[in-house]
């Protein structure tokens, strides 16, 4: 009667012995395919269908005139395209432009996408753009906004609505100089008391 029991135990632990090694050998490969040295980048196959010389990540830029800061350029991603002066911008663009004087936030623009001429410095935020003058708050929304270094401005040729604190302006278009002291709405209908122009 030993004897069967010694071999049962013997039975068991070889078995037993069988299902840790088993275990093992599964630890093993799971721990290879974790630290595989192949690293990969995964692109969204869209952007790999795109003739595009350059993809930025995290796109950041600063932009001078004459040594002096003028704009700052954020955006999720920026495309460069080959034979082309334009940077596309895709995703949460914003750019501040600055008083050269003192060097403090003038406005903000923000947009879904938009385009940069690095040749011009003129740059176009489109769908759901949004400009905040910093100096008294107005925000003014419209489809598409566009900033022109050279005549130091901004406007929209798309319909636009202009907050000035619980009063609203809306029209059909705007140009404003970046003092915002000449700031001019096309066809402007107002709803509230007066605005300040």
């Amino acid at each position: 009667m030993v004897p069967s029991v010694i071999y049962e135990i013997e039975d068991l632990i070889l078995k037993a012995s069988r299902l840790l090694c088993a275990q093992m050998i599964a630890a093993g490969l799971l721990l290879m395919a974790c630290t595989d040295s192949d690293t990969r980048m995964v692109v969204d196959p869209y952007l790999e269908t795109m003739d595009v010389e350059t993809i930025m990540f995290g796109f950041s830029t600063i932009m001078t005139r004459d040594g002096v800061r003028e704009f700052y350029i954020e955006a999720d991603t920026a495309l460069k395209f080959r034979d082309s002066t334009v940077v596309h911008l895709r995703g949460n663009v914003k750019l501040t432009a600055f008083n050269e004087d003192v060097g403090t936030e003038k406005a903000i623009v923000t947009s879904d996408r938009g385009r940069l001429d690095n040749e011009t410095n003129e740059m176009w935020g489109e769908g759901n753009s949004v400009l905040l003058i910093r100096t008294d708050g107005r925000r003014i929304e419209s489809y598409e906004l566009r900033y022109t270094p050279d005549t130091n401005s901004i406007r929209s040729d798309s319909s636009v609505v202009m907050h000035d604190g619980d009063d609203v302006v809306e029209g059909t278009s705007f140009t404003s100089d970046l003092d915002f002291e000449d700031l001019r709405i096309e066809n402007a209908r107002t709803r509230g008391g007066a605005v300040r122009f």
